[in-house]
């Protein structure tokens, strides 16, 4: 990846994912608000949004190596929309537990986000691998973005539990984008590894 800096690999995925989970973190806040009505649906919009953002920011690295960016980005927000159905049905018969005001320890939520990523990782790994470049190694693609997505979704999770339904949109969206950069950078230096080496 002689063609692509480590600065910019790391700058354009942390302020892809700065920008797709601001949405998302907003999305959740105004479904939790009660200002929108198709829980499901804005959900896997602001999935696919997400998607989108780190796709386009991966295909634009990624095509010095010879990916088509239309198939990547594709990949990418099917992949994102996928993971984030995925979650939903695991949310599915949570219900409520009636332990109103009682929040889990951050360890716990910081491994639950790590549980998350770890499914996130494999499933965004195995979806780009049709559209990834002859050059990177299959294995090692989707393995990097496991690794990637445990510590990014782990970041995202503890900065949500921070988030207060007091506060507006705003501030909310602000949280996400700096846990979404954050993110962004986690899943930009285990995926680095796997391209470094073409």
């Amino acid at each position: 990846m002689a063609d692509v800096s480590r600065s910019y690999w790391l700058g354009a995925l942390g302020l892809a994912e700065a920008l797709g989970i601001a949405v998302v973190a907003s999305t959740y806040a105004a479904i939790d608000r009660g200002l929108i009505g198709v829980e499901a649906g804005a959900v896997l919009l602001a999935g696919g949004f997400e998607g989108l953002c780190l796709g386009t920011a991966q295909a634009s690295g990624l095509r010095r190596l010879g990916a088509r960016p239309v198939a990547w980005i594709g990949l990418t927000v099917a992949g994102a929309v996928l993971g984030y159905g995925l979650s939903l049905l695991g949310m599915a018969g949570g219900g409520d537990t009636g332990a109103q005001g009682l929040e889990p320890p951050l360890w716990l939520i910081a491994l639950a986000g790590g549980g998350v990523g770890l499914g996130m990782g494999a499933v965004m790994g195995l979806v780009q691998l049709p559209a990834l470049p002859a050059s990177v190694a299959r294995g090692r693609w989707v393995l990097a973005n496991v690794l990637g997505w445990v510590p990014a979704m782990a970041l995202i999770m503890l900065a949500a539990s921070l988030a207060e339904r007091s506060w507006p949109l705003w501030q909310v969206a602000a949280l996400g984008a700096v846990s979404g950069a954050g993110a962004g950078m986690c899943v930009a230096l285990a995926t680095w590894a796997a391209i470094k080496e073409t």
